[in-house]
């Protein structure tokens, strides 16, 4: 990459930039020559290069006064730009920036900008507070940047924002970032900007075509196994998973900590240093899953996340956009998975005719499918040991056991341990859905005809009482089978049906024969294989 500011180029070296994405490529050329500029842009486009590039390029190093301005609609985006921004001038000695937000004592921000900043990073409300105390000067800043414009007047800032905008230097080059274009963002740039050049990278397709995504049709009360499952199967680095509700946050975090996953959570309730200090924790690697809300997560800016899981299907379908934003960024392969229960179909439709894209359905992964892709996961890992570690202070021990077992016993007995260290509460059995077909009167909703499934024929029927949903509590609390086990459920007057795995056969007999259901003594045996059986 080749930029004339040496200094600037050598960061962005360090940051990694290989070339420009097309908002950087496009934008950057007009706010070089000092024209006000919209840019219309979903999150992880590299929006933030696009205007931090050319500002850095602007400023007077020597003058004290504020230069430049960015403000933001969260506290956690205006501490992301910062870092952003310090990233990309860290071999220019004489810059100075400052993240001014609320959630944080006013005094320590008063006595940041005793070091006078060239630039100042900021929220609508803080930065109001520090210019009624005047503490903030408006009239020297050349450069104004808007970033999530959009998002800012979804959370009520717009008077805020004109007022800002009234108070500062008309002479300013200002400069908008929005993923949407509303009407009222349109009333803000014929009001304040002047002749803006709009810079429109949002196509028809409105979500990043290097996000690969899937959803999964499947019952609410299975979605954190399913969950459990993919991450087992993927083994992300990073993964962001989407709640409604605080309420659903909460819960979901709980079963995902209880399980073993590192885990940690950002919403509206938690105080702004708990969230900031989740945040940079996901930054750096420490924490693997951040489960949050859309609110909390408004604006966020982070990096290198590999999955973002809808555990909910949003209610707006350009929530949907934002979410799924969070991964794919700026040339890196993302997925997104969406969980899709029966309630939830409609919501799903909203998705695909606002996006117009493709959103492939897929089946989540069963147990033996989790085991096998763990086993390939357990087979490099060894790999990976044997060629890269030393592992000489285990020989006499590795000799002991080998004059004792099998070496077979030995690798053995070493994965069984490797793999008590894996987070799983196994759930056996298919936990995907099939939303389109009806359960028919007299069975339950588990009743999926499985050609591959042992049928079975047991001696009590509807005239002693019993109910479908009764023989599945019955065969559940007899075998210890889960209820995804226990399939083509039918209750016929003298007589019931159902079908398991082949494999449970003999259990199944053994568990089941003898024993008192509805008043009478239990015997069960294979059905004979009629049409007859499957219809009653």
């Amino acid at each position: 990459m080749n930029y004339k500011n040496e200094q600037i180029e050598h960061a962005l070296n360090d940051m990694g930039f290989d070339e420009f994405t097309e908002i950087q490529s496009k934008a950057i050329p007009l706010i070089e020559q000092g024209l006000d500029v919209i840019g219309h842009s979903q999150t992880g486009t590299g929006k933030t290069a696009a205007f931090g590039i050319p500002m850095l390029e602007k400023l007077d190093y020597e003058n004290k006064n504020i230069q430049a301005m960015i403000i933001c609609p969260t506290r956690e985006l205006a501490v992301q730009v910062k870092s952003e921004i310090d990233s990309m001038g860290q071999y220019l000695p004489k810059l100075k920036t400052v993240a001014i937000y609320g959630g944080e004592p006013i005094t320590t921000q008063i006595r940041s900008l005793k070091y006078k900043p060239q630039v100042i990073i900021g929220t609508p409300g803080r930065i109001i507070d520090l210019m009624k105390r005047k503490l903030i000067k408006l009239f020297d800043i050349s450069y104004l940047v808007l970033d999530e414009a959009d998002e800012m007047l979804k959370m009520g800032f717009v008077d805020d924002i004109e007022l800002i905008l009234e108070q500062t230097n008309q002479d300013r080059q200002t400069v908008m970032f929005s993923a949407t274009m509303p009407k009222r963002i349109l009333n803000i740039t014929n009001r304040y900007m002047k002749k803006p050049e709009l810079v429109n990278v949002v196509t028809g397709d409105e979500t990043n075509l290097d996000i690969t995504q899937y959803y999964y049709q499947i019952q609410d009360k299975n979605k954190v196994e399913g969950i459990q499952r993919l991450l087992h199967v993927y083994n992300p680095n990073l993964t962001l998973i989407f709640c409604n509700t605080k309420r659903k946050v909460d819960d979901v975090t709980r079963e995902l900590s209880k399980k073993g996953y590192n885990v940690n959570k950002i919403h509206g309730d938690l105080k702004q240093t708990a969230r900031l200090q989740v945040l940079d924790s996901f930054h750096s690697g420490v924490l693997d899953i951040l489960v949050a809300t859309d609110v909390a997560a408004r604006g966020l800016d982070i990096k290198n996340v590999e999955i973002v899981i809808n555990y909910d299907v949003p209610e707006k379908a350009e929530y949907y956009v934002h979410r799924i934003g969070r991964t794919g960024r700026i040339g890196n392969k993302g997925y997104s998975f969406t969980l899709v229960s029966k309630r939830e179909l409609s919501r799903l439709d909203s998705i695909l005719a606002f996006t117009k894209s493709t959103i492939k359905k897929r089946k989540i992964p069963t147990p033996d499918t989790v085991v096998r892709v763990r086993q390939d996961h357990q087979l490099l890992e060894v790999e990976g040991i044997i060629q890269n570690i030393n592992t000489s202070p285990y020989l006499d021990t590795a000799s002991k056991l080998l004059d004792i077992h099998e070496p077979l016993e030995v690798i053995s007995a070493l994965l069984y341990k490797l793999d008590k260290n894996q987070v799983t509460e196994k759930i056996d059995g298919d936990i995907n859905e099939d939303f389109t077909k009806r359960s028919s009167k007299g069975q339950t909703k588990n009743t999926r005809t499985r050609s591959n499934h042992q049928r079975y024929h047991l001696n009590v029927g509807s005239e002693s009482g019993l109910s479908p949903k009764q023989l599945v509590n019955f065969i559940m609390k007899k075998t210890k089978l889960n209820n995804n086990d226990i399939v083509d459920v039918s209750v016929s007057k003298k007589a019931s049906f159902f079908s398991t795995q082949p494999r449970h056969y003999n259990h199944v007999i053994a568990s089941l024969t003898n024993v008192t259901l509805s008043g009478k003594n239990t015997s069960v045996q294979m059905a004979k294989p009629t049409k007859k059986n499957y219809n009653r």
